[in-house]
């Protein structure tokens, strides 16, 4: 396997107009660009990864289910996978469909336990892996600029020694809902609803002991509480924008004022004391009319975002980043039908997903006449609905 050897020492001083060259250049260090990553290089293909973070600032995707777990193992064998930092998750509970909690152990799956993380903590590690296998990986790291050149790419990113320009044969794009190399392209996204989630992180109250994924339906959404590590829990608010809006959601004290009307979560968790910052991510249903192209493809939320109801983001992060990899592994080697098949099976992906979707929303029908549930059950499954652009702060 050729190695290239990174043009900057993150230690050295600028180093203004540095040039490198690599087969692929993997644009987003999150998951799905790092299991891209770490599948390339294993399989022989040099490439270099950009991430416009530094992995401090906070990042959503908490629990990680025992399927992607497994699936994390596999990606980091034959290395173990440390777990220190982790907090081993049992199960879930949800109040769907009818008032009462129904539980679910993760004790009889045949691959064990769960667990919840600190998403930046999960992506430093796998950083740290990529790293390892000397694949250049440069932190706060911008692209400024992205052409076409003949049949590869050239690329000028800013980095905190100093400008680069890059090129490559080929891109992934691991830039989450962005999609920037997608969307540069001219490919459109399409959106199924306008879901937005609203978050607090605090400590961990002495009512919400239990290692489990908590989840709860109301008439303007649902809520879900999921313990962290260092005592730390995430409480989640889930609905449309636009029902946000209107119930002044997207403020600590309208949030604050919803918490507290939730009827088994505010109870084990008891008065929250001075929310004063949320956390606002949109993460509708959406996903790109290609997932691939001639010389890019797309990974992990950049391909298509699911529901965070499926909990299924890292898990399609890693699968989506394998997939991908292997497709650009077989296209460099002359298979011109490998990127497109991708796109396929993401599409088809895809479909399947908007069924289960709809068959888990149809259980909860204690509001089906409220926006945020009329939504999700009057609509056919493959219908596209253009998701509402409304400003949120």
């Amino acid at each position: 396997m050729s190695r290239i050897t990174d043009p900057f020492d993150p230690a050295a001083s600028a180093v203004t107009g540095a040039r490198a060259s690599y087969p692929v250049v993997v644009l987003g260090g999150g998951v799905a660009g790092l299991s891209a990553a770490l599948t390339l290089v294993r399989a022989g293909v040099s490439a270099c990864v950009l991430e416009r973070t530094d992995y401090s600032p906070w990042r959503p995707g908490e629990t990680l289910s025992p399927v992607a777990y497994a699936e994390l193992q596999q990606l980091l064998a034959p290395e173990p996978l440390e777990t220190e930092g982790f907090l081993a998750s049992h199960g879930l509970e949800a109040t769907w469909g009818s008032g009462h909690p129904h539980r679910h152990s993760f004790l009889t799956n045949p691959y064990g336990s769960g667990w919840h993380v600190e998403r930046r903590h999960l992506d430093a590690l796998l950083a740290r892996q990529v790293q390892s296998l000397q694949v250049p990986l440069w932190r706060s790291t911008c692209v400024t600029h992205l052409e076409r050149e003949g049949h590869g790419w050239r690329l000028r990113a800013r980095t905190p020694q100093g400008p680069v320009e890059l090129r490559c044969e080929a891109l992934v794009d691991a830039t989450g809902r962005s999609a920037q190399v997608a969307r540069q392209l001219g490919v459109r996204r399409h959106s199924w609803d306008a879901l937005c989630s609203v978050s607090v992180i605090t400590d961990r109250p002495p009512g919400f002991q239990e290692q489990r994924l908590v989840v709860e339906a109301t008439p303007l959404g649902w809520w879900y509480a999921a313990p962290l590590p260092q005592g730390r829990l995430i409480l989640s608010l889930l609905s449309d924008v636009d029902v946000l809006q209107r119930q002044g959601a997207l403020q600590p004290a309208g949030w604050s004022a919803l918490f507290s009307t939730t009827r088994h979560l505010s109870e084990r968790v008891g008065r929250l004391a001075g929310v004063t910052r949320l956390q606002v991510r949109r993460c509708e249903t959406s996903r790109l009319e290609h997932a691939a192209g001639a010389g890019w493809v797309a990974v992990g939320d950049a391909s298509a975002m699911w529901d965070p109801l499926s909990s299924s983001g890292i898990l399609k992060g890693l699968r989506t980043g394998r997939a991908a990899a292997r497709a650009l592994c077989a296209a460099l080697g002359g298979n011109s039908g490998a990127l497109e098949d991708y796109a396929r099976q993401e599409a088809e992906e895809f479909i399947r997903y908007l069924s289960a979707r709809r068959a888990h929303y149809t259980l909860e029908q204690r509001w089906a006449a409220e926006d945020f549930w009329r939504r999700r059950l009057d609509a056919p499954a493959g219908l596209e609905l253009v998701a509402a652009d409304a400003a949120y702060t």
